[in-house]
Parts: structure tokens; sequence; C-alpha cells
């Protein structure tokens, strides 16, 4: 009787999160030097306006010639139309949300005059890893206790860094009425929660690069990973 009194005990037991390895805090305020220029600023109008009607011959005038959007041996604008299926179903290619969740993350201007999205891309501290780090981009974001909207809020955090903590169950938390992949992380502090991960952006995921060329601002850059 004893025996099973211990497994029944074992499955009542709210599950435990141990302490994690505190690090350095970090935050990276929300910046926009898009109104810095005047030029830029009309063009970024323009494109969010070719990105809600996803006008695919709008875009082609706006993309460079020679854009880079692969670590492999892909390259320029015939290609870059392939690869996002941009040329044959342009309506439905992802590149138009993809892009939308890039600008409304804010440009800054880089020392060679590019307007890079999303803002903190370029600032991102090298001391820490771009593969095992997140940037809550968000105000007030919920750190919960279990992977879920309705588990207890254990702390609010706003543009700060954070850890990737791995789980036997990442990947599997998807929450359809939050619309959430719930990932474990680990807070400046040592503290280790859930985050939504529509709050949760890293370093490497898709960045965007503007550049001036014969008077014209166009998309030459656009590209994920490392």
């Amino acid at each position: 009787m004893l025996k099973y009194n211990i497994v029944l005990f074992f499955f009542l037991v709210p599950t435990v999160l141990f302490p994690c390895d505190p690090f350095p805090a970090k935050t990276l305020t929300p910046i926009d030097h898009s109104a810095k220029d005047k030029s830029f600023n009309e063009f970024k109008n323009k494109f969010q306006k070719i990105l809600q009607s996803k006008d695919r011959k709008a875009l082609e005038e706006v993309i460079d010639k020679d854009i880079h959007f692969s670590f492999g041996g892909e390259a320029g604008k015939k290609d870059f139309l392939k690869s996002f299926q941009l040329t044959e179903k342009p309506s439905s290619s992802n590149f138009w949300e993809l892009m939308e969740e890039v600008v409304k993350l804010g440009f800054r201007q880089n020392k060679e005059g590019q307007m890079v999205a999303p803002y903190f891309f370029e600032t991102f501290p090298g001391d820490y890893d771009p593969f095992t780090h997140y940037l809550v981009i968000g105000r007030n974001v919920n750190v919960r206790e279990e992977a879920s909207k309705e588990s207890k809020s254990i702390e609010k955090l706003s543009y700060q860094i954070v850890r990737a903590e791995a789980d036997d169950l990442d990947g599997r938390r998807l929450e359809k009425e939050s619309n959430c992949n719930w990932k474990k992380i680990c807070t400046p502090q040592g503290k280790p929660g859930y985050v939504c991960d529509r709050f949760l952006r890293s370093p490497l995921d898709y960045r965007a690069f503007f550049e001036k060329k014969k008077n014209n601002w166009v998309l030459t850059i656009f590209i994920v990973g490392d």
C-alpha cells in the first residue's frame, strides 16, 4: 500500500523549476531611426503598403538586383523571387508575413548608412551567444511558471535578453488558444520559466538591410541564420 501512495504523491506534486545560472542583465530598448532620414521614411511608408497589398510588381522595383538572401550559392533578384515563391504564387508566399514581422520591430542606421531591421540586430552584445539567447520583444511580458497562459506569472520582462533552457518538451508546447509555442527560458536573475515565442526574437532570425543606391532605397539583404 505504501508503494502506491508514493507513486500517487509523485504525480500530484506540481512541477518544480530549479534555479538556473544567472547572467548579466541587458536591456535593448526599442529605437527607430527611420524618421532620421526623410527619404527613407517616405520609402518605408511605401514599402509597408507594398507588404500589406502583397504587390509583387511593386516589390520587384525595390529589390536590389544583387540581393543577398542565402548563405549558399543562390543570389540575385531572380533567385530571390523564386526562393520565396513570389514568381508563381505571390499571394501565398510567406515573404510578406516574415518581412512585416521584421520591419515592425524598428530600424537602426549603421555606420555604412544602411537601415537595418530589427533595430537590435547590430547592437546585440557579442558576449551573449546568439544561438542560445533571445530578446524579449515587448513590454511587461509574462514569464510563466508553467507552459500555459493560465499559469502563474513569476516575473514581467521588457526588452531584456534571456537565455534558452533545454527541455525535453521543446517544440511540443503549442497552445492553440493563445497562439503560443512556449519556450523555457532563464532570466538574468536565474529564474526559470516559460515565455510565449511570439514575444521572443533571436538575433539570428530574419533581418533586412536597406541601402540607398542612385538616390533610391532598395532591399539589399534579407536573410536568416548565421
